[in-house]
């Protein structure tokens, strides 16, 4: 970009010359109305001073982008009307001169060198653009100093994606970051429990590990909502569910992460009926206020969170107060923007993503609600949130169902497991055995096939992306031949649509990948007999 500009500033050069001393050669003639020709219809705006700084050119680009016409300033005024007071005084104090004409012309005029820089250019409206401005001196034949040229083009759009390719690329190492961490853990205890002898150590770093996977599932999650999100694909649902369970559920999932922090947490919902039935999204309503205790928590390491909430008005209301590091105005109005990061060292040091908070930020606006923040650095932060939650008569299939136990099945029933993974499918046949089930696994689609035709199982578990045949056409031929056994997709496809494909095709259930064990036990209790008492 500089380059072109300092090549076109010397042909605004040349034709400028040309104009000042007249030319008697016809062919000079035809190549300076062509120079002109061009500065006239440049995308490039074009500005020729006297030595004094009174303007003498003033080309339609120019006029375009800061919104004078070129007989309001020609011959009037000087380029200092459309600089920003304090850069310029920024940019004298460097030069150690006084606040002027000369702090563009100063280098031009004394090192005979082109002056490139960045400025903020100020319109006739008052409104602003990022400048990349060139200026040179112009001499005479004699080198002789009769004025000053300058080239600038705006450059807003330039900044802004170089700075939101920085933020970006801040986001992709920080990610990087966040997943190796709990991969290096991962990793480590593994290799240490091959070499442990130890029983009680074995349990320890058995238990460090799921943790960890855990970790690595929450921060897959986040990047396949936001890209969700951004495909708008994201959805919200309207089912029956009883509020205060969002809160008994959120409070003993966090009670464990705010002890580790050393954070007292203080959740008070008692105004919230145990009768009371809302509809809405009950998983997305957990997320949203995981994450904001979560972060409320990871920022006042030592300190106290409070929570309050109600319902009234058919609404949800939530306030959220930490003692924490708090923010200030420059972070509070960037906090929902995506991969935005407050600090780097701050980011190094309590993790996360970065794309929590904008997640947040789209379910709330999703549900149709509001969210509101005010901090003070040094002092902590308060989230202020209302959604609004119709309410709904409790009916007996609203009840939630209580979580079942593990349940044993004596070996009475045979499950058919289909996954081209190895390691993925001695996990689920392990798992399967400590339910004591009879296991039976194949490698694809059209083993899954053949070997329900051949043999009598009582349920499926079947992967869906599968080599050679996939689950969705497994599923299909298996319906074709009148084999009703039960399918259950197992598969790492969590999207609406993928489900929805998944029960067009015949299948009767799904399961996401990493299977959670209660998950699993629940869906087995569903499909299968259980063993008489």
């Amino acid at each position: 970009m500089m380059a072109f500009l300092v090549v076109f500033l010397l042909a605004c050069i040349g034709y400028i010359l040309y104009f000042h001393r007249g030319s008697n050669y016809p062919n000079d003639s035809i190549r300076m109305r062509a120079i002109e020709a061009i500065i006239q219809t440049t995308r490039y705006g074009v500005i020729e001073t006297d030595l004094n700084g009174t303007i003498l050119i003033f080309n339609p680009a120019a006029e375009k982008m800061l919104g004078y016409r070129a007989d309001e300033v020609i011959g009037r005024v000087t380029p200092a009307i459309i600089h920003i007071p304090d850069e310029v005084i920024t940019r004298a104090q460097e030069l150690g001169i006084e606040p002027g004409f000369d702090v563009f012309v100063k280098n031009p005029r004394e090192k005979r060198e082109v002056e490139a820089r960045e400025w903020t250019y100020l319109r006739k409206d008052k409104s602003t653009f990022i400048s990349f401005l060139s200026i040179s001196a112009l001499r005479d034949e004699n080198d002789h100093l009769i004025g000053y040229v300058g080239v600038f083009e705006d450059i807003t759009d330039l900044k802004e994606w170089q700075a939101a390719q920085k933020i970006k690329d801040e986001f992709v190492a920080n990610v990087s970051h966040e997943l190796r961490t709990p991969l290096n853990a991962v990793m480590g205890l593994s290799k240490l429990i091959e070499m442990e002898s130890d029983p009680a150590k074995i349990k320890d770093n058995a238990h460090a590990i799921h943790l960890s996977g855990k970790h690595l599932l929450d921060i897959v999650n986040e990047l396949l909502d936001f890209s969700k999100i951004q495909a708008s694909q994201f959805q919200i649902e309207e089912v029956p569910f009883p509020l205060i369970k969002v809160f008994t559920d959120c409070h003993a999932i966090l009670l464990g992460f705010s002890e580790d922090k050393h954070v007292t947490l203080h959740f008070d919902y008692h105004q919230i009926g145990e009768d009371q039935y809302v509809e809405g999204d009950e998983i997305r309503l957990k997320q949203v206020i995981n994450n904001i205790i979560s972060n409320a928590i990871k920022f006042s390491e030592g300190g106290i969170v409070d929570v309050y909430a109600a319902y009234k008005d058919q609404s949800l209301c939530l306030v959220i107060t930490d003692d924490g590091i708090g923010m200030n105005e420059t972070v509070v109005r960037n906090l929902f923007k995506p991969f935005y990061q407050a600090d780097g060292s701050i980011t190094r040091k309590f993790g996360g993503t970065g794309l929590g908070l904008a997640i947040t930020k789209n379910i709330v606006d999703m549900m149709q609600g509001t969210i509101e923040v005010e901090s003070i650095v040094g002092k902590g932060s308060t989230f202020r949130l209302t959604i609004p939650l119709a309410s709904v008569v409790q009916e007996e299939n609203n009840i939630t169902p209580a979580i079942l136990p593990l349940q044993m099945f004596g070996h009475r029933y045979h499950v058919l497991v289909a996954e081209d993974n190895l390691i993925n499918r001695m996990i689920l046949e392990q798992i399967l055995q400590k339910f004591e089930l009879n296991v039976t696994t194949v490698t694809n689609g059209k083993e899954a096939f053949d070997s329900a035709v051949k043999n009598k199982f009582d349920l499926i578990l079947m992967d869906i992306q599968m080599p050679e045949m996939d689950g969705i056409q497994s599923t299909k031929m298996l319906r074709e031949n009148n084999l009703s056994v039960p399918v259950i997709a197992c598969t790492a496809n969590t999207s609406q649509e993928d489900q929805n494909v998944c029960l067009i095709s015949g299948i009767d259930d799904f399961i996401t990948k990493p299977i959670d064990i209660a998950t699993l036990n629940a869906i087995l209790n569903k499909y299968l007999k259980t063993h008489d008492s």
